[in-house]
C-alpha cells in the first residue's frame, strides 16, 4: 500500500462475503470486461487524472486515508442491489472506474497487506456525468 497526497471526499460503502467473480489483479490503464461490466483499474498521475476515456466511466471508486490522501492496492468487491457478487479485483492503483447500468449498487474494499478494517458504500451510477465514490480508510494514518 502506497500513500499518494490528493484531495479526497466522504466515505459511505456497503459490503459482504461472497465466491469472487474476478480475483487476479488488474493490468493498470487497461479496460476488462467482467460479468458483462467494463472495468479499469488506474493512478492519480496527471496523465491518468486527465485520461479523457475515463470520465466516461459513470463510477469511479477511489481509495484514500483520513488525510485526503490517495492508497493503492485495494481488492474491490461490487455488488448489485439484491447483494449479488458482479465482480472482485485487485487494483494496484488509487481509481477503480465501472461501467454501470442504472441500480442501486454497493463497493467494498480492502487495502492489500494492511489489517485495516475493509470499509464500503452504497451509490447509484448518475444519469449524467461520473459519480465519484471515495473509500476512506481511517485507520490509515496521513503522510506528513
Amino acid at each position: 500500500m502506497r500513500i499518494f497526497p490528493a484531495l479526497a471526499a466522504a466515505a459511505f460503502v456497503c459490503g459482504g462475503l461472497a465466491a469472487p467473480a474476478f480475483a487476479d489483479a488488474l493490468p493498470m490503464d487497461t479496460p476488462i470486461t467482467v460479468n458483462g461490466i467494463t472495468t479499469v483499474c488506474t493512478g492519480v498521475g496527471e496523465d491518468a487524472q486527465h485520461d479523457p476515456r475515463w470520465m466516461a466511466y459513470p463510477v469511479r471508486i477511489e481509495f484514500s486515508n483520513n488525510g485526503a490522501q490517495y492508497l493503492t492496492g485495494a481488492t474491490v468487491t461490487l455488488k448489485n442491489g439484491a447483494g449479488k457478487v458482479l465482480s472482485v479485483i485487485d487494483c494496484g492503483g488509487a481509481w477503480v472506474l465501472f461501467q454501470l447500468v442504472p441500480g442501486d449498487y454497493s463497493v467494498s474494499a480492502t487495502l492489500d497487506g494492511s489489517q485495516v478494517p475493509a470499509v464500503s458504500a452504497r451509490f447509484s451510477p448518475p444519469a449524467q456525468g461520473q459519480k465519484r465514490v471515495v473509500l476512506t480508510f481511517k485507520g490509515v494514518p496521513a503522510d506528513e
